[in-house]
C-alpha cells in the first residue's frame, strides 16, 4: 500500500519543521536610585503636577490678577504739615501791623514841629507881636499837618501794597480749584451724571491733599484710581468665570501608581 500516498498527493510529502531554538532572554539591569535618575524635561508635565483633590485637573492659574492699589495709599493723606513754618497771611488778617501805643508816643514827643520857625518870629512873638505869634502858631500846624499827611500817605501805600500780594498769593489756589471744576474726562462713565459727582468729589479730595500737583496730574490720578478701583472689584468674578472655562487637565497618575 505503499503506492497510495503517490496516487492521492499531487506535491511531495512536507518537510519534517526544524527545530525552535529559544533565545536567552536579556537581563534587566538593575533601576538606578531616584536621586540618580534623570530630571523629566518638563516638570509642569509630570503627573504629580497634574494631581488636584478631586482629580479634575488644575484650572489656569494665569488669570488675570487683582489691581494694585497701595500706590493710591497715600493719595488721599494729607502731606505733614511743619510746625516751625510761617503761616501764609490771607485778606482775613490785618492789613497792618498793630500799632504800639507806648512807642507811638514817645515818637511823636520827639518831634519837634518848630524846627523851620525862624527865629525872628518868635522874638516877636515874645515882645507881643500878636501877629507874629500867630504866624508862630500857624507854621507849627503847617508842619504837624504835613508830617501826618506823608504819615497817612506811607500806611496807605504799605496796607495796599500787603493786601495786593495777599490777593495774588489766593488767585493760584483759586485758578486751580476753577480749572478742577471745568476740566472733563474722556472717560464716557466718569462723565455720567450719576458718577460724575462722585468723580469730582475723589479730585477734590485728592487736590487738597496734594496741593502740590496741577489740576492735570490731579485728573489723571483720578481717572487712574477709579480704573484700578473697578479692575479690582471685577478682578474675583473674572477669575471664576476664567476659571470655569478653562480646559480641565486630566489626572494620569494612576497610570503609574
Amino acid at each position: 500500500m505503499a503506492f497510495l500516498p503517490g496516487i492521492f498527493s499531487k506535491s511531495p510529502a512536507p518537510a519534517p519543521a526544524a527545530p525552535v531554538v529559544q533565545q536567552p532572554a536579556p537581563a534587566v539591569a538593575p533601576s538606578a536610585p531616584a536621586s540618580q535618575q534623570p530630571a523629566p524635561a518638563n516638570p509642569n508635565a509630570a503627573p504629580a503636577a497634574m494631581l488636584t483633590n478631586n482629580g479634575q485637573g488644575t484650572p489656569n492659574a494665569g488669570g488675570p490678577q487683582p489691581a494694585d492699589l497701595s500706590s493710591y495709599a497715600t493719595l488721599f493723606k494729607p502731606q505733614p504739615v511743619d510746625p516751625n513754618a510761617t503761616k501764609p497771611l490771607t485778606l482775613a488778617d490785618p492789613i497792618l501791623s498793630p500799632v504800639d501805643p507806648a512807642k507811638l508816643r514817645e515818637q511823636v514827643q520827639a518831634a519837634n514841629f518848630t524846627s523851620n520857625i525862624p527865629v525872628e518870629t518868635f522874638q516877636k512873638a515874645l515882645g507881643g507881636d500878636v501877629a507874629a505869634f500867630q504866624d508862630a502858631i500857624n507854621a507849627a500846624a503847617r508842619e504837624a499837618f504835613a508830617a501826618a499827611t506823608q504819615l497817612s500817605q506811607g500806611m496807605v501805600e504799605h496796607g495796599s501794597r500787603t493786601a495786593a500780594e495777599r490777593a495774588l498769593g489766593q488767585v493760584d489756589s483759586k485758578v486751580r480749584n476753577h480749572l478742577l471744576r471745568v476740566q472733563n474726562t474722556s472717560n464716557e462713565v466718569l462723565s455720567n451724571p450719576a458718577v460724575s459727582p462722585v468723580f469730582n468729589a475723589v479730585k477734590a479730595q485728592i487736590a487738597q491733599a496734594q496741593p502740590h500737583l496741577t489740576p492735570e496730574a490731579v485728573q489723571k490720578a483720578a481717572e487712574g484710581y477709579f480704573t484700578e478701583m473697578a479692575s479690582a472689584l471685577t478682578a474675583p468674578q473674572r477669575q471664576a468665570e476664567e476659571a470655569k472655562t478653562a480646559p480641565k487637565q486630566q489626572d494620569f497618575s494612576y497610570l503609574f501608581s
